[in-house]
C-alpha cells in the first residue's frame, strides 16, 4: 500500500484513539490498519503509537509526526478531489444530524428543495436532541442549538434563537403573573428535561447572573410537548423562541420577565475541520445557509 493510504490510517487512529473506530471510519479491517500502520513506522524507523490491550496513544514521535502527516493527506486529498470535481455536479450520501424539533421546523423544508436542485444526492437526516459524534457516527454537517465546547469542528453560525419564558393567558389569569424570577418557585412549572440543569432556570438580574430553583409540576423531553402544556395552562415553562414564535405573535402564549432574560443561543451548522470539504458537503453548506437567512420569520417574536 502506498504512503499516502498509511499516513491516512495513522491519522485516523490519532483521531480516534482506535484502531476498530479508524477501520470502521475507512472501511476497512482493523488488523489491516494495524498492518500498515506498522509498515508506515518501519519505513519511519520510529515508534508513532504506544499500543496496549486496551489503550492507543501516540508517541512523543507520533505526535511530532502528525501534525505534518495530516496536512499531506488533506493536501493530496485536495488536489485530488480538485481535479474530479472540475465542473461535477454534487453526488454521494449526507449525513446531516439535527434538534429534532428545528429539523421538523425548519431544516426538512430546506432538505427538500436542496434534493430537488441535486438530483446525484442522497440525505441520511438523523434527527436527535443528544449530540451525534461527527468521528464516531460518520456524520458530515451538525445543526446545533447552543453555545459550543467541541474545538475541534468548524462552525458556521446560521442565527440565533432566545429562551422565553412564557404561559398562557388563561394560567396567568387565574394564577397571577410574575415579576420577578424569585416569585416562580411558587407557580406550576413545566420542565424540559434536555436542560443541563434539573430543576434550574437561569436568569440575568442587573448584570449578575440568578439562578432559581422550582418544583416543576410536569418533566417532558420535548420542546413541543412543552408548547403544548403550555397553551393548555398547565403552568410557566422556558422554550426557544423558534418554537412559540407565532403563538407569542397571536396572544395564545405570553411572555414573561422580559428584563431578566440574557439566554440568547446561537444556532450553528458544525463539520470537521478538514481543509478541504467534498463538493456534496460545500454545496449543502451554501444552501442551508441561503436558505435560513431567507426565513424572514424564522425566529421574529
Amino acid at each position: 500500500m502506498d504512503s499516502i493510504e498509511q499516513m491516512r490510517m495513522f491519522s485516523a487512529v490519532a483521531a480516534t484513539m482506535s484502531f476498530s473506530k479508524a477501520a470502521a471510519r475507512l472501511g476497512t479491517s482493523a488488523q489491516n490498519v494495524s498492518k500498515n500502520i506498522r509498515a508506515l513506522e518501519d519505513s519511519l524507523g520510529v515508534l508513532l503509537l504506544n499500543r496496549t490491550t486496551r489503550v492507543v496513544t501516540l508517541t512523543e514521535s507520533g505526535r511530532a509526526y502528525l501534525p505534518r502527516c495530516n496536512r499531506v493527506v488533506e493536501e493530496f486529498d485536495e488536489l485530488r478531489s480538485v481535479m474530479r470535481d472540475e465542473g461535477a455536479a454534487p453526488s454521494g450520501n449526507l449525513v446531516v444530524t439535527a434538534p429534532v424539533l428545528f429539523g421538523e421546523m425548519y431544516l426538512m423544508a430546506a432538505v427538500e428543495k436542496y434534493l430537488a436542485a441535486n438530483p446525484a444526492v442522497s440525505i441520511d437526516l438523523r434527527l436527535s436532541d443528544q449530540h451525534l459524534s461527527l468521528i464516531d457516527e460518520g456524520v458530515d454537517l451538525s445543526v446545533r442549538i447552543g453555545v459550543l465546547q467541541d474545538s475541534t469542528l468548524i462552525a458556521k453560525r446560521l442565527g440565533e434563537t432566545r429562551l422565553i419564558t412564557c404561559a398562557a393567558p388563561s394560567y396567568l389569569d387565574q394564577a397571577g403573573r410574575p415579576a420577578h424570577p424569585d416569585e416562580l418557585p411558587a407557580h406550576s412549572c413545566v420542565f424540559d428535561t434536555n436542560r443541563r440543569t434539573p430543576g434550574q432556570w437561569s436568569f440575568c438580574d442587573g448584570g449578575k447572573s440568578l439562578t432559581v430553583n422550582i418544583r416543576p409540576r410536569v418533566r417532558v423531553n420535548s420542546a413541543s410537548a412543552v408548547r403544548r402544556l403550555l397553551l393548555s395552562g398547565e403552568g410557566i415553562g422556558i422554550v426557544p423562541s423558534f418554537v412559540v414564535a407565532d403563538d407569542l405573535r397571536s396572544g395564545r402564549l405570553e411572555a414573561l420577565l422580559e428584563p431578566f432574560e440574557d439566554r440568547s443561543l446561537p444556532v450553528s451548522l458544525l463539520y470537521l475541520a478538514n481543509r478541504h470539504l467534498s463538493r456534496k458537503v460545500r454545496s449543502f453548506i451554501g444552501f442551508i445557509e441561503a436558505e435560513i437567512a431567507a426565513m424572514e420569520d424564522w425566529n421574529a417574536v
